[in-house]
């Protein structure tokens, strides 16, 4: 077993689990805001409906008052009934008097629709703040949860970076660079993997010759075709699992 080629499938370890561990920090911030959002809807409407219940209070309040001076203006021309003297003017106070009902009648039928709108949207209004005060609820847990989460990842990602320098001070110099080069260009894959004489990352035949000299595990060995560094499954040694990577 060559241990300078071991050493770069443990960095290519390390970077693939690196990579994963940031998409999975990455998502916590994304949920969290989608969670937010979820809640800023509920919460628009509890507020909307709020304050159209908040409106029709004001309205009925505006009303009632409407019919309070109506019905100080009917007592006004009821006094002045008794006082006219021609019948053109009694005439006319009957007329003013009679308008002023149906003023009155009308603005009692408008008080009685938002009494009953007032009701429903009270009742709307408090099934609506119940609804938000529970996804504020829970809102608060996941939030939690998923912060907890994400400083575990961090504190993971910690530690797996004092691991990737470990295993970068046990390469050569030279190797290293042209590990460093590749991972720059290949978009984060510098080592593959080679099976049934196939690049498992850029999915080429390798030519025969050179899959026999990787076999034989004499030279550290790269893919004809993208570059990258290979390595031969079959040789156990270099079948590295997580916990071989944690215990560096």
């Amino acid at each position: 077993m060559l241990d300078q080629l071991k050493c770069l499938i443990e960095y290519q370890k390390i970077e693939d689990k690196k990579n994963l561990l940031i998409r999975s920090s990455d998502e916590a911030p994304r949920r969290i805001a989608e969670l937010e959002k979820e809640f800023e809807h509920f919460e628009v409407q509890h507020l909307s409906k709020k304050e159209e219940l908040d409106n029709a209070k004001k309205m009925h309040r505006a009303v009632e008052q409407q019919i309070e001076d109506l019905r100080a203006r009917s007592g006004r021309q009821k006094t002045r009934q008794g006082e006219v003297k021609t019948n053109k003017e009694f005439q006319a106070i009957l007329k003013e008097i009679d308008e002023t009902k149906k003023e009155i009648s009308r603005a009692e039928d408008s008080a009685l629709e938002l009494m009953d709108s007032i009701e429903r949207l009270g009742a709307e209004v408090s099934e609506l703040e119940k609804v938000v005060a529970e996804k504020r609820r829970k809102l608060e847990e996941d939030k939690s949860v998923l912060q907890k989460e994400s400083e575990g990842l961090k504190s993971r990602l910690d530690r797996l970076e004092g691991i990737r320098q470990i295993v970068r001070e046990r390469v050569t110099p030279e190797l290293l660079k042209r590990t460093d080069f590749l991972f720059e260009r290949q978009a984060g894959i510098a080592v593959s993997a080679v099976e049934n004489g196939v690049c498992q990352v850029c999915h080429m035949n390798i030519p025969p010759q050179k899959f026999i000299e990787l076999q034989r595990d004499e030279a550290i060995q790269q893919c004809p075709h993208c570059r990258r560094f290979l390595y031969w499954p079959g040789h156990e040694g270099y079948c590295i699992n997580e916990e071989e990577i944690d215990s560096i």
